[in-house]
């Protein structure tokens, strides 16, 4: 059973959910959870080995975050988040 997990902060949000994320799940980085871009970008490579990570476009251009080409994330689009919540079990949002 696969989860989507949705993260709209860094912090104790973004900590809580990588308690509960497992293989096969998915992230999605949503509002000012896109700054873990920047402030964890270790923690993010080590995440995409067993975790489909993706950011919201939007919230990317909306913040000026450019560095999610250096990790295997993907940038989708509103389609893209409707898309990952029919391909998962569950949806988690982590405020």
């Amino acid at each position: 059973m696969s989860t989507l997990h949705t993260v709209n902060k860094t912090g104790q949000p973004l900590e809580l959910c990588l308690r509960a994320v497992n293989a096969g799940d998915s992230l999605l980085l949503i509002e000012d959870g896109v700054y873990t871009l920047f402030e964890a970008p270790d923690i993010l490579a080590e995440l995409t080995r067993d975790v489909s990570v993706s950011v919201l476009e939007a919230d990317v251009l909306a913040r000026g975050v450019t560095n999610q080409e250096n990790l295997d994330i993907s940038l989708v689009d509103y389609q893209g988040f409707v898309a990952l919540t029919e391909s998962n079990d569950k949806v988690l949002s982590w405020f």
